[in-house]
């Protein structure tokens, strides 16, 4: 922002500075802006408008090279092209006609043209050039400015800055002049402490005007305007049409036809755009906060983002999400741009330009590029849909398992990395390395130390500490039965009942009508649940169908009076030993089951035996389940590792066929491909390969970077910038 008295100041500096007469340079200035920094002038029928102190239009700007937006540059350029004027009219009166209407009309009519604007204004600029000097002072054109001019008496409205030695008689003057008064002082302190400094609070000051939105110029008012005016022409046209008279309808049609914006190359748009960005961003900063205040510019972007998504088929969105994210952040900036650029032409033009909506709308598009292609990437893929057993395969993996990736994921580039290692060596490294993965989850799961061998003492012994809770069941004196107890008792019963008839199960009755009592004291009660467990383990352990059947019948009568121990814990309001006994029993539940799949030998846990038991349907612990479900699925990944023996390394084959190479090449350094099928099986089986042999079933979720560069009002903001660039919206105020 610049004052009146900068300006005239400014002007008389490049006046002195390139030679221009003083009072010529201050009269146009006065004439053409009044002194005012950001004057705008009517449009023309270009649609361009006059700028500045000394309203250059933008193609005279242009060939003189100076930024018209800023106002010292501004009067630079204007200063510059009297001096090229006065070089080519010897007549002052030439030099004015030509800098109002052009050089091509002074030459056309061989003088001040006949157009009463031109007359009206040169003859204001001799009135000021008058004023401001006499005839004898006066400096021809091309020979410089005096030396020295007289001392002027003017009101503070007209003051005119000196420059040279008259600044010396102007401080003798100001001497003189009285101190100013309070109301005076305060007003000065007021207008300093308001003015902004910097080129880019002017910028912005300039710019912003809220007022606007009430005014229609914003997207919204334009939009109503525009599409009010296109509704009104259509239902006129087509009452034509039906034949009411022009006259009636209002139809001027002698009125001259509204004329279309000029279309601007996309590289024009572009460069006005970066212009504007780089060396003005105040002026966005202004025009973009006004445009926040439009209501329209708020629910548009996500309207529009809205319409394009659903315009999208879920089929490709879901097959590449990435493409398509980028697609329709393009789009939106793209369309962003050409709805902009449509409704301002409409409502200013009263017309549309259609080349000139494409060249904003690709410009648009362009500029919308870089954050929609960041955006592109950063957008999460959509979550696969994956087979039953390749879930099985997810689950596994994430539990540390490795698996052949062709049974996995049968992919070409898996068959060939697969079929190069060698598949039946990558099973085996798969199935020692996952059974160093059970012996830890199953140690895991019994909370056992990390470098316990797990043995069918360890076991035992991990029993009797956990079979504690039961003694705690002591305590107690009488555990009574309930109708659910009976209740169950009965239906197993009925159940045996019926195989009486081809099979004895007098032994399996017995045991449950031994349980038909009313009441059992704490002690029995214990005592008899660890009996029926141990004998019911121990027959189940037998090859005789008959001792199994027995096994089985007893393991349910231990369960039965755990399940009634457990109710009536509950009942006494015995919370924690209630906790420890649930605790105790799913604990030694665990250990029988690993003990089931354990090679006493070796102290490793079988995969293939929790497979089976899984295959089957039988309970495995929750902390296996993944594991065992694996082994089932993918049984060459857990075979038992004490027939594989040690971990495949470099075989006969891989030796040989280096060789082979080495001695047809006649280059020894390919002997060094025998290393080449362990390299790639290492790949394979690596944790890092495993994670990615399939796309991710877990929906992700966006980052912070793909929330910014996908937000409506992101790609909304950077299509309205050819606007901006065009200068339509920001400074036709």
């Amino acid at each position: 922002m610049a004052t009146k008295d900068e300006i005239f100041a400014f002007a008389a500096q490049e006046a002195e500075r390139q030679g221009v007469p003083l009072s010529l340079v201050q009269g146009v200035v006065d004439t053409e802006s009044g002194g005012v920094f950001n004057a705008i002038g009517p449009k023309t029928k270009t649609g361009d408008r006059a700028y500045g102190p000394m309203q250059l239009m933008s193609s005279t700007a242009k060939d003189l090279g100076v930024n018209r937006m800023e106002w010292k540059d501004n009067i630079r350029g204007g200063v510059k092209y009297l001096n090229q004027l006065s070089q080519r009219y010897d007549n002052p009166d030439l030099v004015l006609a030509a800098y109002n209407a052009g050089l091509g009309n002074v030459d056309k009519y061989g003088g001040i043209p006949p157009f009463k604007e031109t007359q009206n204004y040169v003859q204001k600029v001799k009135n000021f050039m008058a004023k401001s000097t006499t005839d004898d002072e006066f400096v021809p054109f091309g020979q410089g400015t005096a030396t020295q001019a007289p001392i002027q008496n003017v009101g503070a409205d007209e003051f005119v800055p000196f420059t040279g030695t008259q600044r010396q008689v102007q401080q003798q003057v100001q001497q003189t002049q009285a101190a100013p008064t309070p109301a005076e002082f305060m007003q000065s302190v007021r207008q300093q402490a308001f003015q902004p400094r910097t080129q880019f609070q002017q910028d912005v000051a300039a710019s912003f005007n809220p007022l606007d939105v009430f005014r229609g110029k914003t997207t919204g008012g334009q939009l109503i305007t525009g599409t009010a005016d296109l509704m009104s022409r259509g239902i006129k046209g087509g009452l034509s049409a039906l034949g009411l008279s022009d006259e009636y309808l209002g139809i001027d049609r002698n009125k001259p036809q509204p004329v279309a914006a000029p279309t601007q190359s996309i590289s024009d748009i572009l460069r006005g755009t970066y212009k504007v960005a780089t060396e003005r961003p105040g002026l966005l900063v202004g025009g973009m906060a006004t445009g926040l205040l439009d209501p329209t510019n708020l629910v548009l972007p996500g309207a529009m983002q809205k319409s394009m998504v659903a315009a999208t088929p879920t089929a490709i969105a879901q097959m590449a999400p990435k493409t398509v994210a980028l697609a329709q952040n393009i789009g939106a900036g793209a369309g962003t741009a050409a709805l902009s650029s449509a409704a301002g032409q409409q409502a200013t033009t009263g017309t549309i330009n259609p080349a000139q909506v494409m060249n904003e709308a690709a410009v648009g598009g362009i500029l919308t590029a870089p954050t929609a292609t960041i955006s592109g990437l950063s957008t999460p893929r959509a979550p696969a849909n994956l087979t039953q057993s390749q879930l099985v395969a997810e689950r596994a993996i994430a539990q540390g398992a490795t698996l052949p990736p062709t049974q996995v994921n049968p992919s070409l580039l898996n068959r060939m990395l697969e079929g190069f290692s060698g598949k039946q060596q990558t099973g085996q490294v798969a199935s020692i390395k996952n059974q160093e993965v059970i012996n830890a989850q199953a140690r895991k799961t019994l909370n056992l130390p990390e470098d316990t061998v797990i043995t069918p003492q360890v076991l035992q012994d991990y029993r009797n500490v956990k079979g504690q809770a039961y003694d705690a069941l002591k305590a107690n004196n009488t555990y009574y039965a309930d109708k659910q107890f009976f209740t169950d008792i009965n239906k197993r019963t009925a159940e045996l009942q019926k195989l009486s008839n081809t099979t004895d199960v007098t032994a399996e009755l017995r045991v449950l009508n031994g349980l038909k009592q009313m009441n059992f004291d704490g002690v029995g009660l214990v005592e008899q649940m660890k009996r029926l467990r141990f004998d019911g383990e121990g027959n189940l352990a037998s090859l005789d169908p008959s001792n199994r059947s027995l096994g089985q019948a007893q393991k349910f009568a231990a369960r039965q009076l755990e399940d009634l121990a457990e109710r009536n814990l509950k009942n006494f309001n015995q919370p924690d030993v209630m906790s420890n006994f649930k605790q105790a029993r799913q604990d030694i539940a665990k250990s029988y089951t690993i003990e089931k799949s354990l090679n006493a030998v070796t102290g490793d846990v079988s995969g293939a035996k929790l497979g089976q038991r899984a295959a089957q349907g039988k309970i495995v612990p929750s902390e296996l389940q993944a594991l065992a479900d694996a082994a089932a699925a993918y049984p060459t990944a857990f075979q038992n590792t004490a027939r594989i023996g040690s971990v495949p390394g470099i075989s006969p084959l891989d030796v040989g066929a280096a060789g082979i190479a080495a001695a047809s090449a006649s280059n020894p350094s390919l002997l060094a491909t025998v290393l080449g099928r362990p390299a790639v099986r290492a790949g394979i089986t690596s944790p890092v390969f495993q994670r990615n042999m399939l796309p991710s079933s877990q929906p992700q979720m966006p980052n912070l970077v793909n929330r910014i560069t996908s937000n409506p009002m992101t790609n909304y903001g950077l299509g309205q910038l050819p606007e901006y660039g065009t200068e339509r919206f920001l400074l036709p105020r």
